[in-house]
């Protein structure tokens, strides 16, 4: 397994997924982490083009631009990058984008389309039908109504109560979720 990044989301990683021999590549750290060592660089690993399944240990708060520059890098090597789903629920139905995280303990209910770039956090609730576009972050304890549409490059605050839909490149929270401000 390869994972790149050594942020918490690697430990998490670490703690969740079986593994035997595990690899790093970080681009800001040398030597080991959490006992594994670190082979190089991103750049390394491209230049490697291994067959193994990648994960990206790498979190966001709010900003998944850091992740999805590195995602693409890697797919434009060729190189297969696996969406984290941590344990949750998810039910029958659900579509799910390329690098994607849905955190720990999350519902995803029948026919909900999780799109490309998203991170959901710890114990999102999505109710059937709702459509979550490219580059959303869902913070921790959201809840998301059925039938909802959340627009492109969104943010939803940490637990809110998702009524209505929400538009592309804005900050919604509050229960019910208020929009907040354009991005």
């Amino acid at each position: 397994m390869i994972i790149v990044g050594t942020g918490g989301l690697s430990r998490d990683i670490l703690s969740f997924i079986p593994h035997e021999e595990v690899f790093f590549y970080d681009d800001n750290k040398t030597g080991l982490f959490e006992r594994y060592k670190i082979l190089g660089t991103i750049n390394d690993l491209c230049r490697t083009q291994t067959n193994d399944t990648i994960y990206l240990g790498i979190g966001s708060v709010g900003d998944n631009s850091v992740r999805n520059r590195i995602y693409e890098k890697l797919t434009r090597a060729g190189l297969m990058v696996s969406p984290l789903i941590f344990p949750s629920k998810i039910c029958h139905g659900v579509k799910i984008g390329n690098n994607v995280v849905i955190n720990l303990n999350c519902e995803i209910h029948h026919d909900c389309t999780i799109g490309s770039n998203c991170v959901l956090s710890p114990q999102v609730v999505m109710c059937g039908a709702v459509e979550l576009s490219d580059n959303v972050f869902v913070g921790a304890g959201t809840i998301i109504v059925q039938g909802v549409k959340v627009g492109k490059n969104s943010i939803i605050g940490a637990g809110a109560v998702v009524l209505k839909d929400i538009e592309p490149n804005s900050v919604y929270y509050g229960n019910p979720a208020k929009f907040i401000r354009k991005i």
